[in-house]
């Protein structure tokens, strides 16, 4: 699922509060990152003025513009500045060598999609519902996996119902197939 796709599917509730966890500063960074301006009209000489502002920016370029690059800054930034906690409690499950949740390592290409997929229920049982969703679909997207697209327990937590998510995962596989390990032979292709 790429980060346009998983913004919107969070629902504005959830995209609100995640925008109210972020500073002035990181916001600007997101916007930055996203290939998008800070600027503010001269009337917006508050903090909560310009924070509006760009609100409403980041949700109209990534709602209407599918501005993917502007929604994986924001999910990104929001993960990694206020829940590194979770990425932490995910690699540790998995034996993935990292620094405080950032790793180099395609832990995707390594390890069997079952022990990926065995670590959902580790995490939804620390953390929101919909933190572990956006976690999990931007390590999906980032790591090139289709495994997280296709269990059903990541999009009931995003806010799928159990119907939609039966649907989204029998299409996804028909698109993509099934999510499996990379062998020796895919990587070497790859390259």
């Amino acid at each position: 699922m790429k980060p346009a796709e998983i913004y919107a599917n969070l629902g504005q509730e959830h995209v609100d509060a995640y925008y109210k966890e972020l500073s002035g500063k990181e916001i600007r960074a997101v916007l930055k990152a996203g290939d998008s301006h800070s600027s503010v009209p001269s009337t917006a000489f508050t903090q909560a003025a310009r924070r509006k502002v760009w609100r409403k920016r980041i949700d109209a370029e990534v709602s209407t513009r599918d501005n993917d690059k502007l929604a994986l800054a924001f999910l990104i930034e929001w993960l990694l500045r206020h829940h590194r906690e979770m990425l932490i409690t995910y690699l540790d499950f998995l034996g993935v060598k990292h620094t405080q949740g950032e790793t180099d390592e395609d832990f995707c290409e390594s390890r069997e999609p079952e022990k990926l997929r065995e670590g959902v229920p580790v995490l939804l049982e620390q953390y929101p519902a919909h933190h572990v969703a956006t976690y999990l679909l931007l390590v999906g997207h980032l790591q090139e996996t289709h495994v997280y697209d296709q269990t059903p327990e990541v999009l009931t937590a995003l806010g799928f119902d159990a119907g939609k998510a039966a649907a989204y995962v029998a299409a996804h596989i028909e698109e993509h197939g099934v999510a499996r390990k990379k062998d020796a032979e895919d990587v070497a292709s790859a390259s």
